[in-house]
């Protein structure tokens, strides 16, 4: 039996999520808006036009709220829908919710005896001309909606190839010197060459997986030991010293993947291993103002200019993988510190929680 999996959040994204209350506050924003405009253009002043702006808001409000409620209630329903269905079942469920209110609002008014309000028309003429009018606006409304979800839904397919491409460029030298190193050790160390071939492959499973562009922290940082035994393996335990302070509390922070580990890597091929002592790297992770910042500190020799065209060139990926997740939500520093003896060279990530496709909806 074929399995149909569910659709993707693009899909349900076809219509605004109006169970989020941005989204009602949002409607309910461009309905007074329109009440406004209706009132401005009827050509009353004074008491009239305040009175008139309040009964077209009321009109309007109520219209929006039970649309969003039924655009709210519709939304579970139509998870397993064509984007077609999704569009004319929607757009039915706006007009009959015109009509019914229209209805009422006639019935309430000659209840009510408001002759400044009851139209001079049929319950019948009136009750239709507003569902015509709503009709045609619903149409179009969806419209827009459909076309903009289209073109969010080419975005994101562009970003996401984009960022696939990015993330298999990451580490073809890596790959070189550890299957150098791996060359060496088979006959004199098998013990450690078999360790190293199980980091390699984790390592490597982490680079080609698709499940998502995010991941708890504590997976990355089980990556960064892979790859930093693989390296000690290399340069040796005495060379390559590692300091980790990352809190407890921080291991669940959502990061991307394979960000933290090229800046391990970088600290380790244009830091330490120039060293002939070898150095001490650090890494760091705090919470400040609800953003992750992540250090990699590494020392550097007095006589070590810019970084290279290799460092910069992982830098430019890391950059730009994280400009297609979090927008301009998340940054990159990079330069020498020179308050620390001999001077050290900081890597500084910062990450906000959220990634552009789960901020909140506008």
């Amino acid at each position: 039996m074929q399995r149909i999996n569910p659709p993707s959040a693009n899909q349900l994204d076809l219509i605004p999520n109006f169970c989020k209350g941005s989204g009602i506050l949002s409607l309910a924003f461009t309905m007074e808006l329109v009440a406004i405009v209706l009132t401005l253009g009827g050509g009353t002043t004074g008491e009239a036009a305040l009175d008139r702006l309040l009964l077209i808001s009321m009109y309007l409000q109520w219209i929006s709220l039970w649309s969003a409620a039924a655009m709210c209630w519709a939304r579970r329903w139509l998870r397993y829908a064509r984007p077609g269905v999704v569009f004319f079942v929607c757009w039915g469920m706006l007009t009959l919710v015109v009509m019914v209110i229209a209805d009422i609002a006639y019935r309430v008014s000659v209840y009510l005896s408001w002759d400044f309000v009851l139209p001079t028309e049929a319950r019948l003429e009136f009750v239709l001309r507003h569902t015509m009018v709503a009709a045609i606006v619903a149409l179009l409304l969806l419209r827009y909606f459909w076309v903009r979800n289209q073109w969010t839904m080419q975005v994101q397919a562009e970003g996401e190839a984009r960022y696939q491409a990015l993330n298999a460029r990451i580490r073809p030298h890596f790959l070189f010197n550890s299957l150098n190193s791996l060359a060496a050790l088979i006959q004199v160390r098998p013990d450690d060459a078999e360790m190293m071939v199980e980091d390699l492959s984790d390592l490597f499973r982490a680079s080609l997986e698709k499940r998502g562009q995010v991941a708890p922290l504590v997976e990355e940082i089980g990556l960064c030991h892979a790859y930093l035994r693989i390296e000690k393996l290399r340069l040796g335990e005495d060379r390559l010293r590692v300091e980790w302070d990352v809190p407890e509390e921080v291991l669940d922070w959502p990061v991307p993947k394979l960000v933290v580990q090229p800046l391990i890597e970088n600290a380790v091929h244009h830091g330490v291993s120039k060293l002939a002592a070898g150095g001490r790297i650090r890494i760091a992770a705090r919470e400040i103002f609800d953003r992750l910042v992540i250090e990699v500190t590494n020392p550097m020799s007095p006589e070590d200019g810019e970084p290279s065209r290799g460092n910069r060139v992982a830098v430019d990926n890391i950059a730009q993988r994280l400009n297609l997740i979090y927008g301009e939500g998340a940054r990159l520093e990079m330069g020498r510190d020179m308050r620390l003896e001999g001077g050290v060279f900081r890597a500084r990530l910062v990450l906000p929680r959220e990634t552009k496709e789960q901020a909140p909806d506008q």
